[in-house]
């Protein structure tokens, strides 16, 4: 998977400049900042982890998360976030 970061590093660094340049902005809107704010300090912990190694690894169990999923969600921390986020997609069995 280290070959592969480079992609989501990437993402994760012009979506924090981006994130920032709205934080900048003279005309914020007030209902968005507090998500915004949420998502800088996620995208800066999956930065650290990038840095130190330990990106892509659950938080919970020490496992790799799946690459497929990082790339969906490159924020992820734990696979209890891969499960949620797969059970939402499930096709119901009865529709």
């Amino acid at each position: 998977m280290e070959g592969n970061l480079d992609y989501i590093y990437n993402e994760l660094r012009e979506t924090r400049t981006e994130l920032l340049a709205y934080l900048n902005h003279s005309q914020k809107d007030e209902r968005i900042l507090q998500y915004i704010v949420d998502e800088l300090k996620d995208i800066e912990t999956a930065l650290e982890k990038m840095e130190f190694g330990e990106y892509g690894k659950c938080e919970i169990s020490g496992e790799s998360l799946p690459y497929e999923f990082l790339q969906r969600i490159p924020t992820a921390r734990s696979a209890v976030e891969v499960d949620q986020i797969e059970q939402y997609y499930r096709k119901p069995i009865y529709s």
